[in-house]
């Protein structure tokens, strides 16, 4: 009697997760996905114990993103960033840090907002150490590995996006994406955290958690999200505020280096958090420019999505005009 009650709990068990199976599949979910962008593009980051990635040396060649699209090429430099048209290391540099925006994903070399600005300046290097995926808490870290390698750093541009808060904690989302994008050498994320006096915490780098079955299951694949999400909500909730740690460390450590530091603003913020950003900036006297990308077709990168040169040229005039020691 007992091993027939056992075996109908058994099946009854098995039938109830076939039907959850099936009832996620149909509303939408699926098992866990990786797309191999290596068949199509290729890879220029690395894996980095202390960054999660960093970019790889050399000139990569890209394929048109549309029909009507043109080759582009991405090359790093040796020391890591994005060649802008000059490399003249005597000069006192300008470097920018930052995401796939400032890295100028998507589009060529001479084609970034940093090479633009490079152009209408023979007083300065403009260096480009924006990676594609960066946040804020990862830009800090390399900010400090460029530090130990130069001292002749006049300024540091760190180019913000409104995403870089949710990148900053390794959010449960994020964590999903960038395994989704693992085959472009995202693998592990470094994350900030605070504690309770709201200093900065520096995290080791994790990685998106894998349950057997994940890539057949779409009932596992949704267990392994709601994990993720579970170990990062009480950083999520707080991001703001780490985000805010992070900006101040930035500063107070290219002040430290003897270096200027500004807050670039790429992208328009809803009226409160860019009031929110803009006092806590004037109370820590951390000086900023807002050139938010324009909108419109004409400044995407068609196929893509990431902005296009003429965003680019956009951007880099506006910064031109409000850096100071550029005029």
């Amino acid at each position: 009697m007992k091993i027939k009650n056992y075996s109908l709990s058994f099946f009854t068990v098995v039938l109830l997760l076939i039907l959850i199976e099936i009832l996620l599949r149909v509303t939408g979910s699926n098992p866990r996905i990786i797309h191999d962008f290596s068949l199509n593009e290729p890879i220029t980051n690395i894996p980095d114990k202390n960054l999660g990635w960093s970019t790889k040396v050399g000139q990569h060649i890209f394929k048109p993103w549309s029909e009507d699209g043109k080759i582009t090429t991405l090359t790093i430099n040796q020391d890591k960033s994005r060649f802008t048209g000059n490399n003249n290391l005597q000069k006192k540099k300008i470097i920018f840090i930052g995401g796939s925006v400032t890295q100028g994903w998507a589009v060529d070399d001479l084609e970034t907002f940093s090479s633009f600005i490079q152009k209408k300046t023979k007083k300065y290097k403009i260096s480009n150490f924006g990676v594609g995926g960066y946040g804020g808490f990862q830009s800090l870290l390399l900010l400090q590995e460029i530090f130990n390698n130069y001292n002749d750093i006049e300024l540091v541009v760190y180019g913000f996006t409104p995403h870089h808060e949710v990148r900053n904690v390794a959010a449960g989302s994020w964590m999903y994406l960038l395994n989704f994008f693992s085959t472009r050498g995202f693998v592990k994320l470094p994350y900030g955290s605070i504690d309770k006096e709201n200093n900065l915490v520096k995290n080791k780098p994790i990685e998106y958690i894998n349950l057997p079955f994940g890539n057949k299951s779409a009932l596992i694949a949704k267990l392994e999200k709601k994990i993720m999400k579970i170990k990062s909500l009480r950083r999520e909730y707080k991001q703001f505020e780490i985000s805010k740690a992070i900006i101040n460390e930035m500063n107070k450590i290219s002040n430290k280096n003897n270096s200027q530091f500004k807050f670039l603003l790429l992208e328009d913020l809803p009226k409160e958090k860019n009031d929110m950003y803009e006092k806590f900036l004037i109370e820590n006297n951390i000086a900023w420019i807002n050139c938010p990308i324009p909108y419109g077709q004409e400044y995407v990168v068609k196929g893509e999505g990431h902005p296009s040169p003429l965003a680019h040229k956009f951007v880099s005039e506006c910064i031109y005009k409000k850096i100071e020691i550029l005029n």
